[in-house]
């Protein structure tokens, strides 16, 4: 049986993500978003978030932060809770969910009642899109090795399932973009300490926003782009792979 014939597990036990992440990108008409967001957020929620982090963009002039597209949704204020943290940037606003993962039931909440403040605040005009980013380390017996994945990889006479590989693709699915970032070996560090090596795969499911009103059929395109990029990540591992990982039905 291959992964494609398989049935997608509830979770793993063995858990191989390394953070979650939801995120919305706006354009707007006021000056100083970052400025003001913050604190409105910690206003309605911010006693699940009492830690106030500004990140090394926030020394940056307001100038340049507005002038380099490179910078525009670059985070520059974190709000710091003890699962969950708030990535506040000018034009972009994060929820990451970093190790050991709550489970989609609870990150939607905490998703939910974020985009609920945000939308209250008036202050995102212009929404362009959000994405749930999804990165996980696959355990393997050696390295570089793509051998967990459903992926053939092959140039000219060379096979590369056993060569050091950095791939990257676009999947369009629906109304959704899934990018996909494949990369071995990989090592990554938690800010814990753990350490984690293998093949990393990390996708990041887009809706873009296109017209009407951006927060109509939020809840339901949250949830779509959850099922849609959660059945990509497991057709991409192989069967056995799966079931090394300790899978619960």
């Amino acid at each position: 049986m291959t992964s494609l014939d398989h049935p997608i597990p509830e979770r793993l036990k063995k858990e191989p993500l390394i953070e979650a992440l939801w995120e919305i990108r706006f354009s707007n008409d006021k000056e100083s978003v970052v400025e003001l967001l913050p604190g409105l957020i910690y206003k309605v929620i911010g006693a699940a978030y009492p830690k106030i982090q500004r990140l090394p963009a926030g020394n940056l002039p307001p100038a340049i932060l507005h002038q380099d597209a490179n910078l525009r949704y670059v985070p520059t204020t974190r709000l710091i809770g003890d699962r969950y943290s708030i990535q506040i940037g000018e034009h972009v606003v994060s929820l990451s969910c970093p190790r050991p993962y709550t489970g989609w039931e609870k990150f939607q909440v905490k998703i939910r009642e974020l985009a609920q403040v945000l939308k209250e605040t008036d202050l995102l005009t212009g929404p362009e899109r959000f994405c749930l980013k999804y990165v996980d380390v696959i355990p393997v017996s050696d390295t570089p090795s793509i051998e967990p994945l459903e992926v053939i990889l092959k140039l000219g006479t060379h096979e590369l399932s056993d060569r050091p590989v950095q791939l990257r693709t676009e999947i369009r699915e629906d109304k959704f973009l899934h990018i996909v970032q494949i990369v071995s070996p990989a090592q990554v560090t938690l800010p814990t300490g753990g350490k984690f090596e293998g093949v990393l795969v990390d996708i990041d499911t887009i809706c873009q926003h296109e017209s009407g009103d951006f927060w109509l059929n939020f809840n339901e395109l949250l949830g779509q782009a959850h099922g849609l990029g959660k059945k990509l990540f497991f057709r991409l591992l192989k069967a056995n792979t799966i079931k090394r990982l300790d899978p619960e039905y």
